[in-house]
């Protein structure tokens, strides 16, 4: 039986980034992945960095639109009707979640983690010899109607109370500014401290870090189970074997649940399907990152290539292409860019994002558990709030004073 002393379950870019902060410490850290290292859903999301959309899934704002959302299957948010008793009561959860209070206080602990998670990509980008696409060129958020533009104003205001700044450009402005945006809009406001990337390069820039901090990683491992063992460790039921770990770290995203079912932990994580797709460089191609707002869909310029993507589908785990919804994103953007007419697709990408009720990811220690801990339901806020995850994980597991209040992130909270 091999012995080690960390051991993190999942290797998507929040256990990459927990593996690199805790062998930073002076942990000896092997990585176990199911398929490879970013593949999940780090692979092909967004690949925003964006403290100023940093906020949790329960919003208040949206709540009387899910229902409506819920019967249309072309929705931003989709939520899948089931009889099914945990997803119930996660739906409870999430609707008791999206009152304005909890919601704000969520988003000011999100933003921070954000904040602090940028800067520490842009510190990586600046040292490492694996390319990743890193850019701090701003996030605009545009918006084709005036009443929509306005409404904005809160959410503006909250994202401005927690250090993010926005400027309000006018039409014009966003014409002159931003060439690449050629439909109808009355305005937008810009975040210029959001930054961008390519996401899987982005992990393997990670990873790369990690290994050389001395990281074992461990792909096409799957753990089907787990016991304790007679000196209090955790033993790993592996199909490489088992293995004996000191510390457990699950960082398993959307299969947190079932995970949590074998160490006799409540993990309410749950699996929402999101798309993106690849696309030829638009012309004009897009200066920055864009969001548009009525459409919901995510813009992001490559060097070689544009990333657009959108929808969320709560779902559960399950990886069918619903085309209808890929279609929807497709002619959203193809409303606002210039994407060639028909525009060519050479990727379509979907993925499962970890959603808590609260839209709040758990780090810390796990309840009642000992030395198992977890880094898991980031929602859609995982590649942007990794590095900051890891740290704080990392600060929690080594007795340090951690760098902001772990409070709001509480693993022990359901």
């Amino acid at each position: 039986m091999a012995m080690k002393d960390v051991v993190i379950v999942g290797g998507g870019v929040v256990g990459v980034a927990c593996a690199r902060a805790l062998a930073q410490r002076g942990a000896k850290v092997t990585v176990l992945e199911r398929d490879l290292i970013g593949h999940g859903c780090s692979f092909g999301n967004a690949g925003w960095l964006t403290p100023s959309q940093a906020t949790p899934l329960a919003n208040p704002t949206m709540l009387l639109k899910s229902f409506r959302w819920m019967f249309d299957p072309e929705s931003p948010l989709y939520i899948q009707p089931r009889l099914d008793p945990a997803y119930l009561r996660w739906l409870a959860g999430f609707l008791l979640s999206s009152r304005k209070a909890k919601f704000e206080r969520g988003a000011e602990a999100l933003i921070e983690l954000c904040r602090v998670s940028v800067d520490l990509w842009e510190e990586l980008a600046g040292r490492s010899s694996v390319p990743f696409g890193y850019a701090r060129a701003g996030l605009l958020a545009v918006f084709e109607k005036q009443a929509s533009l306005e409404a904005a104003r809160g959410s503006i205001d909250l994202v401005a109370r927690c250090g993010v700044r926005a400027d309000r450009w006018t039409s014009d402005e966003v014409r002159d500014r931003e060439p690449a945006i050629v439909g109808a809009q009355v305005g937008g406001y810009f975040f210029p401290d959001d930054a961008q990337c390519e996401p899987y390069p982005a992990v393997r820039a990670l990873a790369a870090e990690a290994e050389a901090e001395g990281v074992t990683f461990v792909e096409g491992v799957e753990v089907f189970g787990i016991s304790d063992g007679a000196s209090g460790a955790k033993v790993l039921r592996t199909t490489r074997g088992e293995i004996q770990a000191d510390r457990l770290v699950v960082a398993t995203g959307p299969w947190s649940e079932e995970f949590g079912k074998m160490l006799g932990v409540r993990l309410p994580v749950l699996g929402a399907k999101g798309y993106s797709l690849l696309l030829p460089r638009a012309d004009p191609h897009p200066k920055r990152s864009i969001y548009l707002i009525e459409r919901k869909v995510a813009v992001n310029p490559h060097d070689d290539a544009l990333r657009i993507a959108g929808t969320l589908e709560l779902v559960r785990n399950d990886f069918s292409i619903n085309q209808r919804r890929v279609d929807v994103i497709l002619r959203g953007a193809k409303g606002m860019l210039n994407l060639g007419d028909p525009p060519v697709v050479q990727h379509t990408w979907r993925g499962l994002r970890p959603c808590t009720p609260d839209g709040m990811p758990l780090i810390g220690r796990a309840r009642g558990r000992g030395d198992v801990w977890l880094a898991t339901g980031h929602q859609m806020t995982g590649l942007k709030t990794a590095t900051g995850t890891g740290l704080l994980l990392a600060q929690l597991m080594a007795g340090e004073t951690p760098s902001f209040d772990p409070e709001p992130f509480r693993a022990d909270r359901y």
